[in-house]
């Protein structure tokens, strides 16, 4: 089974701009659990609830304040292309401990995203 086949075409972004709050928002809203950060209406990055909540963890409540999501996002995007297999989607995954892969097609432009859930879901319906 390919990538393609499973992926979720909606790639939700956030602006660099944006405060720590907005993507929290975002992701409680969508029910998702990583937003890609854009600058210049380029993807650059990817923040994860994990890492928003690692910041929260770890900085004092002043440097919060003017903290945008620019300045603490992932800029390393692991990508995956829509026509690789499934089971490599899921390597990737484990090996790199992250739970989304931004998915490319043939020109290296991003088509959608696929996660764990993806998979599990994928694996419940062909069993």
């Amino acid at each position: 089974m390919k990538v393609s086949e499973i992926m979720n075409p909606v790639i939700f972004t956030v602006e660099g701009e944006k405060s720590i709050y907005a993507a929290f928002k975002l992701m409680h809203e969508k029910g998702i659990r990583r937003v890609f950060v854009t600058v210049n209406e380029r993807i650059e990055g990817i923040i994860s609830y994990r890492d928003l909540v690692n910041v929260l963890f770890n900085k004092g409540v002043f440097e919060l304040i003017d903290m945008q999501l620019k300045d603490i996002f992932t800029k390393e995007i692991l990508t995956i292309s829509d026509s690789a297999e499934v089971e490599h989607a899921a390597q990737l995954m484990l090996h790199a401990d992250v739970s989304g892969l931004l998915v490319l097609d043939s020109k290296n432009d991003p088509l959608g995203v696929v996660s764990q859930t993806d998979i599990l879901r994928a694996l419940v319906k062909g069993v």
